[in-house]
């Protein structure tokens, strides 16, 4: 099989996601979700908002490689590798879910169990990345549906060799992994070399989660509640620059028709949050996005001037440190669990009250 990425210059960084909610607008957790995703289209499987355009700029901006690790069956690929195709992206790496093969086994934890299936699939890939001798640092994408925080946080630490091989063994055991799930991971790290891979780690919060969700990972986790602000933050950070930001705006005011009010509100949220610093931010407010097709809809100078007003003086920091000890995942792992226990209990709760189910969970519908 010829190698895909044969001739390709060696990358500058490495963008790491996942696919469902976090790139696609997907619904797993319903009949109906899985067999609409089943037999649709590649030309109908829906991007979320944004995230085509900011994936294509930023593969176009920097020498990049594209990996996707997804719980999505593989029965898709087909359809996946054909979605990628149409919007213009290079997959370098694509890794689904084998449903097929846990079920012969009986296996049926592993079906729902995303921790053990992810790390080791993030594992393999970089192994298959240092074989290049590449070593570029990465950018992760995931989102709030399930735990890709604390999975991309454990590579990070696995790969860092922050955790031991003892304790890995025991955060997967309490993460719901089988055995040879474990020993087969354990196994892995011998040909995994030792680096610290990772640079961001960001969360969409596709579920609307409050980003103080996040606070306990200690500032390695960004969450963004959409494209515009992740492309702030790395226009921060230096991995994007105004194409960028323009390409992501452009998208969505002219495909969702996003008013000013929620463009200048993504920013002075994530200005408020620091994602990004003030001065980029008025900046984006006052001459990046009225020079965009946000002008034709009233975002002109004036309006991104009052924008920029309302952002005050104080300058927040969320600067991203890696701590030297890693995380108490046992205990991350437990409180995600009862945040998706409760919020389930709280959505069919509201589906007494027309129209608060779909405030509550705007996925499913």
């Amino acid at each position: 099989m010829a190698d895909p990425l044969a001739g390709i210059e060696r990358p500058d960084v490495v963008y790491r996601w996942d696919l469902d909610k976090t790139y696609l607008e997907t619904e797993f957790s319903t009949i109906r979700g899985l067999l609409r995703a089943a037999v649709e289209s590649a030309s109908r499987k829906r991007a979320i908002p944004g995230m085509r355009s900011l994936l294509t700029a930023l593969s176009t901006t920097h020498r990049a490689r594209v990996v996707v690790v997804s719980g999505s069956p593989i029965q898709l690929r087909s359809r996946i590798v054909a979605m990628f195709a149409l919007h213009g992206i290079r997959c370098d790496r694509l890794i689904l879910k084998d449903f097929g093969a846990s079920l012969r086994r009986g296996r049926l934890r592993a079906i729902s169990s995303q921790v053990p299936y992810k790390l080791r699939a993030h594992l393999d890939t970089r192994v298959w990345l240092a074989t290049r001798d590449e070593d570029a640092a990465e950018v992760c994408f995931g989102d709030d549906a399930e735990v890709d925080a604390l999975i991309y946080c454990l590579y990070a630490d696995v790969c860092a060799r922050r955790v031991s091989e003892t304790r890995l063994a025991k955060i997967l055991q309490a993460c719901g992994a089988y055995p040879d799930d474990i020993s087969g991971i354990l196994g892995r790290l011998a040909t995994v070399p030792r680096v610290d891979p990772v640079r961001r780690i960001f969360i969409h919060l596709e579920g609307n989660s409050p980003p103080s969700r996040y606070g306990a990972y200690r500032g390695r986790v960004i969450p963004t509640f959409n494209a515009l602000q992740i492309a702030l933050s790395l226009a921060q950070d230096g991995l994007a620059d105004d194409s960028v930001l323009v390409a992501v705006a452009e998208e969505l005011v002219r495909e969702h028709r996003v008013a000013p009010d929620g463009l200048a509100g993504s920013v002075e949220d994530a200005a408020r949050r620091g994602l990004c610093t003030l001065v980029l931010a008025r900046r984006v407010l006052q001459e990046l996005l009225p020079r965009t097709a946000a002008f034709d809809a009233g975002l002109d100078q004036a309006f991104g001037a009052r924008a920029a007003r309302r952002l005050g003086t104080s300058e927040q920091s969320n600067t991203a440190v890696q701590p030297i000890q890693p995380l108490p995942y046992e205990k991350l792992f437990e409180a995600e669990q009862a945040f998706a226990k409760a919020r389930k209990i709280a959505v069919r709760t509201a589906e007494r009250i027309p129209g608060l189910a779909e405030f509550l969970d705007p996925s499913d519908d």
